[in-house]
């Protein structure tokens, strides 16, 4: 019975050192600070921020332009240039010359009517100017005998220069006998008057 109690207390003995040794081993190692790590990644955190904003380039602003106005010259008054006469010749503001000839007449002057007869007479005019005359241009009744006619016939279609074109004037014979002249004049889109002609009948008895 000692020999056994003896072994008991032995293995208790060696029990208890073994816990001493291993409580020992324990406090050598050394405790983590949750704290000081708590606040170490806090700096690492801070630094990396710094160092991406240090890399990113900083934003400059683009300076929008100032809107300049630039004034308009002053309105000037352009005279108006009216047509002018040089040698019988009118020249119209476009600075062509207006000039006309009759190269044929039907019918011919000194054709006789009877009293009252219904005639038409057609003047060829051609255009011996630079100018090309437009529907604006006419013949109109000047003097003499109008036996009947319309006071004024206009283009019906544009003469451009070296061209011609036929106009037709209806006219009625007098009643009186005798020679009878009709006198026209050209005139152009600016109501000028640039040429002159005629038409002479003979009215029977």
């Amino acid at each position: 019975m000692q020999l056994i109690a003896r072994k008991h207390i032995v293995s208790l003995i060696l029990i208890m050192l073994l816990g001493f040794i291993l409580s020992a081993c324990r406090s050598a190692e050394p405790e983590l600070d949750i704290d000081a790590q708590k606040t170490g990644f806090a700096l690492t955190a801070d630094a990396q921020a710094t160092m991406t904003a240090a890399a990113q380039p900083t934003a400059t602003e683009t300076p929008v332009p100032t809107p300049t106005f630039t004034p308009l010259p002053p309105a000037t008054n352009t005279p108006v240039v009216t047509p002018t006469e040089t040698n019988g010749e009118v020249q119209p503001p476009s600075g062509g010359t207006d000039r006309a000839q009759v190269i044929a007449q039907v019918p011919a002057d000194n054709t006789s009517f009877q009293p009252g007869e219904a005639f038409t007479v057609t003047w060829t005019l051609e255009n011996q100017g630079t100018t090309t005359w437009t529907v604006n241009y006419y013949i109109e009744f000047a003097f003499g005998d109008s036996m009947g006619a319309e006071d004024k016939v206009f283009m019906w279609l544009p003469v451009p220069p070296n061209t011609s074109l036929p106009l037709t004037v209806n006219f009625t014979a007098p009643e009186t006998p005798g020679s009878k002249v009709s006198n026209w004049k050209l005139f152009n889109a600016n109501g000028e008057a640039f040429y002159d002609f005629s038409v002479t009948i003979v009215v029977n008895e």
